[in-house]
């Protein structure tokens, strides 16, 4: 016979096991102040984040957006919908990662320092060197 006491003190105890995944966890789907969708997922060793959907330019589709901003001119002819936006995305602290990115809307390539904020906003802040360091902030919520 299995008393009463013993079912409760497993579900206290084994509760937090079946608990949903961490809030400190980057995992998922993201949206922009632009209304842009990032997939941040597990790219081998270290997480990526891919460019799953975002508001085309007037007339045009968004599956046919190239990176015409590139710096880079040969990468100039690859599609924007798709694009690893951000790399090698770390640990870097509680709530805090360190990654590679890159803005198609600009077309360079920026280090990031991410912070999970307790709102469950993600802030990340990129700097470029361009005589001076030219820092943006930019907010994504959990989609």
């Amino acid at each position: 016979m299995i008393r009463p006491g013993i079912i409760f003190y497993f579900f206290l105890f084994m509760a937090p096991l079946a608990a949903p995944a961490h809030s400190s966890d980057l995992h998922g789907l993201w949206q922009t102040a632009k209304g842009a969708i990032i997939n941040i997922s597990q790219c081998g060793t270290a997480m990526c984040a891919r460019l799953q959907s975002f508001r085309p330019p007037d007339g045009q589709r968004q599956q046919d957006v190239l990176d015409l901003r590139n710096h880079d001119t040969a990468k100039r002819a690859r599609k924007v919908l798709g694009l690893r936006v951000l790399w090698n995305i770390k640990a870097a602290g509680e709530n805090k990662w360190q990654a590679e990115g890159y803005d198609p809307r600009r077309g360079y390539e920026v280090s990031i320092d991410l912070h999970l904020l307790p709102s469950g906003l993600l802030r990340m802040t990129g700097c470029k060197k361009v005589v001076l360091n030219f820092c943006e902030n930019v907010n994504w919520q959990r989609r």
